[in-house]
């Protein structure tokens, strides 16, 4: 509701709204989305996102419900798009087909670890695991085709670790990717638009998509969707 509300604002006052995927910006996932779209993996089976961070402290915002918290809106948004991101290579959009929660002590509502499966038009089946209960931060991303799989080693923070490991029947190969902040790339495709016009890869109704899609990954795992907040 909320994500349509936004949309809806800025057509009517022709604003641009951009929601802050910083990774898609990268050359690090413009590259792992290269591979699939040139045919070196073949066709599209299988994409995971396995999303990990330590545990926030107990008064941190994200766990509570009102403030739309939980590992789903904090990690696994990321996971989500990197879903639908694969479609125009899996025939469409992907589906929620089976999803799990565990609810924070202490915070009912609001996940803090959510697992979701998928299902795309092509066959193609997906995974994202996001958790924000776990020792140390890992952010990976795995990309799996007929004829190989790519791996992407920090998706998130490229910054820390740009690698992607790329193995197909001629070998393996580990490609360095710049290791400039992702936020730094999307900043600068942001002021494009702003100053020059330059189109934007994903827009503000790309955005209702992926909320959308998180919406129906919370209730197959048996959880409402995050509330409206109202201040």
């Amino acid at each position: 509701i909320e994500a349509a509300e936004v949309a809806a604002a800025a057509r009517d006052g022709d604003r641009v709204v951009l929601e802050g995927f910083h990774h898609y910006f990268h050359p690090l996932y413009r590259r792992l989305l290269d591979l699939v779209a040139d045919g070196t993996l073949g066709e599209l089976r299988h994409v995971e996102a396995i999303l990990e961070m330590p545990t926030p402290a107990e008064s941190d915002p994200r766990w509570r419900l009102d403030l739309a918290g939980g590992a789903g809106m904090d990690l696994g948004c990321y996971g989500v798009h990197i879903q639908r991101s694969m479609a125009p290579y899996a025939g469409g959009s992907p589906r929620v087909v089976a999803a799990r929660a565990d609810e924070h002590v202490g915070a009912p509502g609001v996940d803090d670890r959510l697992d979701v499966e998928f299902e795309f038009p092509g066959g193609a089946t997906g995974y994202v695991h996001a958790s924000m209960v776990e020792r140390e931060f890992r952010f990976s991303c795995r990309v799996i085709g007929s004829r190989g799989s790519a791996y992407a080693h920090n998706v998130l923070r490229p910054d820390l670790d740009s690698r992607l490991t790329v193995r197909t029947a001629a070998g393996t190969t580990v490609e360095e990717l710049p290791n400039r902040s992702s936020y730094t790339y999307q900043l600068e495709a942001f002021a494009a638009r702003l100053r020059d016009g330059v189109p934007l890869p994903i827009d503000v109704d790309d955005a209702v998509a992926n909320m959308a899609l998180l919406d129906e990954a919370y209730l197959a795992a048996g959880l409402q969707p995050r509330p409206v907040y109202r201040g």
